[in-house]
This record gives C-alpha cells, sequence and structure tokens, in this order.
C-alpha cells in the first residue's frame, strides 16, 4: 500500500514539473511551486528527488526513450515489399504525431530546453541519417537524396507541423501523417 501511494506521490510531482516546465521553463520553476502544484511537501519531493535538475533529467529520459523507437522506424523499411513501404512509413508518422501530440508540456520540454532540445534532436536525426544510408544501399531510398539534409528536415518539418496544427487541434495525426508520408515520399510536383 505504501509503494503504491509512494509511486502516486512521485507520478504527481513529474506531471506537476512537466506542467510548469513547459508553462514557465525550467529555470522559472520553483521546487516550492512543484509541490504546491502536486498537493505534496517539499520533504515529499526530496524522497523522489535530489534537485529540480533531477526531476528533469528523469522527464527528458522517459521522453527520449519513446522518441527512440520513432527514430529506428526505418531500419524496418527494408523487410517490407516496395508496395507495403509507404504505407508503413505513412503508419510511422501517424504513431509519431500521435506520440508527440499526446503529451504536448513534455514535447515541448524536450525539444525546446536548449542544450537538452538539441542534443536530443541530434540524436533522432543521426539515427534516421543512419537508416536512411542503410535504405540507399538496399535500394529504397534514392541515391541522390542526402540522408543528413533530408533527416534535419523530417525533424524540422514534424515539430512544425505539431506546434502548429496539432496542438490546436486544427489537423488530426491521421492528417498529418498523411501529407508528411506524401511530401518525404513523393515530394510536391506530379510525377509525369
Amino acid at each position: 500500500m505504501a509503494a503504491a501511494k509512494g509511486e502516486e506521490s512521485k507520478k504527481k510531482l513529474l506531471k506537476a514539473a512537466e506542467k510548469l516546465f513547459a508553462e514557465k521553463g525550467f529555470q522559472s520553476t520553483k521546487v516550492s511551486e512543484i509541490v504546491a502544484h502536486a498537493g505534496l511537501t517539499q520533504a515529499a519531493f526530496y524522497l523522489y528527488f535530489a534537485s529540480k535538475e533531477e526531476i528533469l533529467q528523469h522527464l527528458l529520459s522517459e521522453f527520449e526513450q519513446q522518441l527512440g523507437n520513432f527514430g529506428d522506424a526505418g531500419k524496418k523499411a527494408g523487410d517490407f515489399y516496395p508496395g507495403r513501404v509507404q504505407p508503413y512509413v505513412k503508419d510511422q508518422f501517424v504513431q509519431l504525431f500521435s506520440f508527440l501530440g499526446k503529451n504536448p508540456s513534455l514535447t515541448k520540454i524536450a525539444l525546446h530546453h536548449g542544450k537538452h532540445g538539441d542534443r536530443i534532436r541530434e540524436k533522432i536525426v543521426a539515427q534516421i541519417a543512419g537508416n536512411m544510408k542503410e535504405n540507399q544501399n538496399k535500394g529504397i531510398v534514392k541515391k541522390e537524396i542526402d540522408p543528413q539534409i533530408a533527416s534535419e528536415a523530417i525533424v524540422a518539418v514534424t515539430e512544425r507541423l505539431i506546434d502548429r496544427y496539432l496542438w490546436n487541434g486544427e489537423k488530426t495525426k491521421e492528417e498529418l501523417g498523411a501529407q508528411a508520408a506524401q511530401i518525404f515520399l513523393h515530394g510536391i510536383l506530379n510525377e509525369s
């Protein structure tokens, strides 16, 4: 019973920190505000986290681990028959938009928090670029595509689309996933 209550308190602290870091920024948020928002005491905070930096690292680590699965989605593209690659890519974009959209506060912290956001972004770009190079060798991706530039574009476009369309509800994850897949797989010109 005590362990369950402890886990619940920890979750409350994480949720409160996530919300406040996203709204006010990490530097402007105080531990006292986190515990007040969570309805707990400062003593409870220090049972689970040594510092504000530690709770931030915990949040970023969880996000990065989950996001890493999407960065490696390209590894599986070579396992599909040519006609199945496009639906797979679209599905991966939809799932990515779903993941990023279901938790806007954590996404904002992770992608917009200075050096941490840059490090996460660079890691994902490197994963995508590495997979893209492998897929070039398999003949799935065009040789004239620069994997680094394409990967940077995928990450930048995805980030902008969630910020501009998904979080305000103007577009659904399915609509954005279909458009992103269409743009990156076929470009914008009619093929003749």
